[in-house]
């Protein structure tokens, strides 16, 4: 066994599922000098998925939380959006900038490229991917799993701190489920809107925005990735049916001609759209909640803790968010020295769970309302005069004021809080805006707003 500075024995952390968050964990653990095992049930690490994937969207939130040299391989991987390009029915194409500042972008990035330079990097820090390995279940005390491989044999496997990083099916979820029901209060549902990628020849197009075409509540989406090409999505409500299919949709003539009503500047360059969509049905979305991230020595980590719909693009940034939280305690509580008890692992995993669960159902709620704004709110002349508005409080009142957008994707502001303060400055705004036309009107609206924040600096402490 290596040695390190606290003695010949090294703290262990066993990590199911070795996805972005699973290797996104164990590089920051591996720093900390822990022994960090990954157990996937994957056999084949370079295995496609399942062909519903859309690119991950990174934003500060998410990247601030990891080593500077893993940002940096990720810049390379991915391409950075700074606006939003929309698509409207009459052809016309309007622009909106995600916010106010040159770190104000998404990184968009192909789910694959994300794992791949994320498993190279946990693994160049020495932790070890054990692949063909599925839980099976998880003694929460001791904390241990036990793993099934690829011939049907088990084994038990134990640590001082079990980690669920195993996604929105998680299996040490289910575990935690099944042994405290009510301490794990994990809801599921689904909701009506489903999705599925398109492909779509778009290379020519804008390749520093994520395009959108909103159509009422449904929408196409094309990101960008490195070397021209685009990942797009189809983004509808889906039938009850086993399997799904889109609402109206039954066969590809029907995906065809509807592609040609909603989609003409594009149809022509998706030559293959029916055969695409009726190929496989269309993947289901679902929100997840736990009202706890833990118990006894096992905590969840990401998706398998929150499954979130996309529509804030913050799943991914949320479960790093996860990550960093819970290797800042472990550091905190000096979980590396041996003599560190039982006690101390327990009490990391319930301040853990209290830091994120808010933040996390936040999040859903969050996701959720924005599936209006990409749908449809983007179209409206008096939804875009409000955003305008807000931005140009901002740019004013930086102290006093901040998009919600620039909230949750740009600073560190917990979602929660982040939901709270906009709440609190859309009433005020609401009133000073009600009756009023918020082009002619914008300048007095501004100052009003911060007269009767009285010069208040509350946000400015929040971000701090």
């Amino acid at each position: 066994m290596p040695e390190t500075r606290y003695g010949p024995r090294m703290r262990s952390v066993l990590i199911i599922g070795a996805g972005p968050v699973g290797c996104a964990l164990a590089i920051l653990l591996r720093r900390q000098g822990l022994e960090v095992d990954l157990f996937e049930r994957v056999v084949d690490p370079a295995r496609g998925g399942s062909g519903h994937s859309f690119n991950l969207t990174l934003t500060s939130r998410g990247l601030d939380c990891l080593p500077r040299p893993v940002r940096r391989r990720l810049y390379l991987q991915g391409a950075v959006l700074t606006k939003r390009i929309i698509h409207h029915r009459d052809g016309a194409i309007s622009t909106q900038p995600y916010g106010t500042a040159e770190s104000h972008h998404l990184l968009s990035i192909p789910r694959r490229l994300l794992q791949e330079t994320l498993r190279e990097q946990a693994l160049r820090a020495g932790a070890r991917i054990h692949y063909g390995r599925t839980c099976v279940t998880v003694d929460t005390a001791r904390p241990a799993a036990l793993l099934r491989d690829r011939d049907g044999q088990t084994v038990w496997v134990e640590g001082d701190l079990l980690v669920g990083c195993d996604g929105a099916n998680s299996a040490v979820r289910d575990a935690i489920a099944a042994v405290a029901p009510d301490h794990a209060g994990v809801t599921s549902r689904f909701i009506a809107h489903g999705h599925a990628e398109i492909t779509m020849d778009y290379g020519d197009a804008d390749p520093t925005g994520l395009h959108l075409w909103p159509r009422g509540d449904h929408f196409l989406q094309a990101q960008p990735n490195p070397g021209g090409t685009f990942t797009t999505s189809l983004f509808k409500p889906v039938t009850a049916d086993d399997p799904p299919y889109f609402t109206g949709l039954p066969g590809s003539r029907e995906v065809v001609d509807y592609c040609a009503a909603e989609f003409p500047d594009v149809i022509g360059r998706m030559p293959h759209v029916g055969r695409d969509l009726m190929a496989r049905p269309p993947g289901r979305l679902r929100i997840v909640r736990c009202a706890n991230y833990h118990h006894r020595r096992v905590v969840l980590v990401g998706d398998a803790a929150h499954v979130v719909v996309p529509f804030f693009g913050q799943g991914i940034n949320c479960s790093f968010e996860d990550v960093a939280v819970l290797a800042d305690l472990l550091e905190k509580f000096r979980f590396a020295r041996v003599d560190t008890g039982d006690h101390v692992v327990e009490r990391i995993a319930e301040e853990y769970s209290a830091a994120r669960v808010r933040a996390g159902h936040a999040l859903a709620e969050l996701s959720l309302q924005n599936l209006a704004e990409l749908s449809d709110h983007v179209n409206s002349p008096a939804f875009l005069a409000r955003r305008a508005l807000e931005r140009r409080l901002h740019e004013t009142y930086p102290e006093l004021y901040t998009p919600l957008y620039q909230l949750v994707a740009f600073t560190r502001v917990p979602y929660d809080e982040a939901q709270r303060l906009h709440r609190e400055s859309s009433e005020v705004l609401d009133a000073l805006c009600a009756g009023r036309d918020l082009q002619r009107d914008q300048d007095d609206i501004i100052d009003e707003f911060a007269l009767l924040h009285g010069g208040e600096l509350v946000l400015s402490r929040q971000c701090a």
